[in-house]
């Protein structure tokens, strides 16, 4: 199964036409850039599910950030779009970002038009949140993995700067079956059924795509779905940026990128709003596959078939300004209007997580023993213990009568400073007749389609698209629908500022809408409270000496427990190496698979294709580490003779660091 699914996706070159037709004077200029920004592969706890054990071991498919910019021609306004495979958006990642754009392009790209977002995987390593306390829920703060990823979405940016060439931008919109389900139906029933009746599914299966053509064919394509990219479950340890980095992968390889080389075409799975929606379709934190790497195959392999369909097919070209306003909102106590609530004037909360956070999804991955979905009344005995194992103060009346019926688990808001940013940062940008609200949460399905109706409801006719683009620009956690929060779902628990999150969402969008449409500018008067410099930092690695047993070469590789291989067998090969994350950043590739021709070897994939992982164990000597290798042959690999190579950087007694290279023994794959 594993292997058809890995053939038909990686031979799907087939679509390489050019979609639509460029019109005789390009609409716009674009350009694209694309780069690498792959975290610490070893010894690093993992972004997403809160487990401490959950400690990085490898890497199976590397982390990019994939950016386009898109200009009106004879220096008019420009938009930026980043999809980057991490987790999260912190804010302050968005404010170094910005400050290092200012110093080369002069104020050229802000925060009014730069739009930065994440994919939301969970499959990366966590660490880059300024976290205000040691015990904070974001974990510890890694600098160096920080800048990596500033650094990275940076280069992204500039690479799509030089590469800005005049072009056209065609849209398409279909939807993808089987790619997700809603994971939280109990609380997507508590919306009125009215409002229910008026859709055919209790989630959103349309996918938007953009496709960008320039004078020489199609540069690059960009689109919004909604799904969890939690395919790669909590017992995952691999780097991976899930089912949308293995679509990007995919579509990439078949328009013939090479990532040693120039990233000629750019493809980006962005996401949008998938606050419900998992794609784990067993509901049980399992399927469709046998395991995370087939499901995480077949639900990316889902939204490609659809993407492709919908780039080969788009024929509808944006036409017109390109515009963008922006908001700094304190959702700590931001007064809402009947308009939003339909309850009279109400006030949302300083931030706090419920006990139901704790609890988890159950349908992707579950939580604490002592917590479950739906919990609604306070428990004595259980905020005496998380008084006592945290330190945390108990939360003030004001914030228990704010954020009922959520029972608190941790009251972040309060405080000077507050344990979380309280600032928001929400946009909303025009493309031709494409309007993108940008949020920096996750959204719930209802939600998301209220969001919508706010937007198209302060706009012209001429908006014939919606989008929300999520986790962009920050992170503030969940956003449900008043009903749904009631119930306090895994959903309800972690949307931070309490039942009226999201009329505060509706309100200013509609705020940003209205002055759109007027055309008038808007000024923040709220600022956000930057907390580069005053987080406590810890180093990514502890400067100790990697070990060899007596004898031992680091890249030295371990025999070969065979060396004749049919097509479809799985080669894994081991190699004495060195940790990783010493510096993480200095090697763009951890291994290759090679194959002679006439008398040369010739690199036929790395560690940046699916086929292939490699993760690092213990070995029997203190402090040695084994990488092990694993190239996955596809049915129709090529034979002949092939060799499997090792790339690491060792740390020495000295604290010096030497680069290491290592080579399989030759074996044979097919006749």
């Amino acid at each position: 199964m594993k292997h058809l699914i890995i053939k038909c996706l990686l031979t799907l070159a087939v679509f390489v036409g050019t979609p639509g037709v460029r019109a005789e004077a390009a609409e716009y200029l674009i350009g694209r850039g694309m780069t690498d920004i792959t975290g610490p592969a070893f010894g690093i706890q993992m972004w997403g599910f809160g487990r401490e054990d959950q400690l990085t071991e490898g890497l199976h498919i590397r982390q990019r950030a994939r950016a386009f910019i898109i200009a009106e021609p004879d220096d008019g306004k420009r938009l930026v779009f980043v999809s980057a495979d991490i987790g999260s958006i912190e804010h302050n990642i968005t404010l170094e970002v910005l400050d290092r754009l200012k110093a080369r392009y002069q104020g050229l790209y802000t925060l009014d038009n730069v739009i930065l977002s994440a994919t939301h995987t969970h499959a990366g390593a966590g660490g880059y949140w300024h976290t205000r306390v040691e015990l904070g829920l974001a974990g510890a703060f890694y600098l160096e993995l920080f800048e990596r990823i500033v650094e990275g979405i940076v280069a992204a940016i500039a690479a799509a700067h030089v590469d800005l060439q005049p072009g056209d931008i065609l849209i398409n919109k279909g939807d993808v079956e089987g790619a997700g389900a809603n994971r939280s139906m109990v609380a997507y029933e508590q919306n009125p059924a009215e409002e229910r009746a008026r859709y055919a599914e209790p989630m959103d299966k349309e996918m938007t795509l953009l496709s960008f053509v320039g004078a020489d064919g199609p540069v690059g394509t960009v689109n919004w779905f909604a799904v969890h990219p939690t395919s790669m479950t909590y017992n995952n340890k691999l780097i991976s940026g899930d089912h949308k980095g293995y679509a990007s992968l995919a579509f990439e390889k078949a328009m013939g990128v090479d990532y040693a080389s120039a990233n000629d075409f750019v493809a980006a799975f962005a996401q949008s709003t998938p606050g419900d929606i998992t794609p784990n379709l067993n509901l049980n934190n399992t399927g469709p596959g046998k395991d995370d790497f087939e499901s995480t195959a077949i639900i990316g392999s889902r939204q490609l078939a659809v993407a492709r369909d919908l780039f080969e097919t788009a024929e509808e070209a944006l036409r017109g300004p390109i515009d963008y306003r922006q908001l700094y909102v304190d959702l700590s106590s931001l007064d809402v209007a009947d308009e939003f609530t339909g309850a009279g004037v109400q006030t949302t909360c300083p931030s706090a997580y419920g006990y139901s956070f704790a609890g988890g999804s159950t349908e992707d991955g579950g939580g604490h023993f002592l917590f479950e979905e739906g919990m609604t009344e306070s428990r004595f005995y259980l905020d005496f213990l998380i008084g006592f194992l945290t330190g945390a103060p108990a939360p003030t009346t004001e914030v228990v009568a704010c954020q009922a019926p959520k029972p608190i688990l941790f009251e972040t808001g309060t405080g000077i400073p507050p344990l979380q940013s309280q600032i928001r940062s929400i946009g909303l940008a025009r493309i031709g007749q494409l309007v993108i609200l940008t949020v920096p949460a996750e959204v719930t399905t209802m939600a998301a389609r209220r969001l919508k109706e706010t937007v198209r409801a302060e706009l012209g006719d001429w908006v014939s698209h919606v989008v929300i683009a999520g986790y962009v620009n920050g992170y503030a956690g969940y956003v449900t629908t008043p009903e749904e929060y009631l119930i306090q779902q895994y959903e309800g628990g972690h949307t931070l500022h309490g039942q009226w999150t999201l009329p505060a969402y509706r309100q200013t969008a509609a705020v940003l809408a209205r002055v759109m449409e007027s055309g008038e500018p808007i000024e923040n008067t709220v600022m956000y409270d930057d907390w580069r410099g005053k987080a406590p930092e810890t180093a990514l690695h502890d400067g100790q000496a990697d070990g060899l047993p007596d004898g031992g070469a680091f890249g030295e590789a371990l025999p070969l427990t065979q060396n004749t291989f049919m097509p479809g067998d799985v080669v894994t090969i081991e190699f004495r190496s060195g940790n990783p994350t010493a510096n993480h950043s200095a090697l763009s590739t951890f291994l290759e698979v090679d194959r002679e021709e006439g008398g040369e070897w010739i690199r036929v994939v790395s560690d940046g294709d699916w086929e292939t992982k490699i993760r690092w164990r213990p070995g029997d000597n203190e402090d040695e580490l084994i990488a092990q290798i694993v190239w996955e042959t596809l049915e129709d690999v090529t034979p002949g003779l092939y060799r499997i190579r090792h790339f690491g950087l060792a740390t020495l007694p000295s604290g010096d660091r030497e680069r290491f290279e290592g080579t399989s023994a030759p074996f044979q794959v097919g006749e």
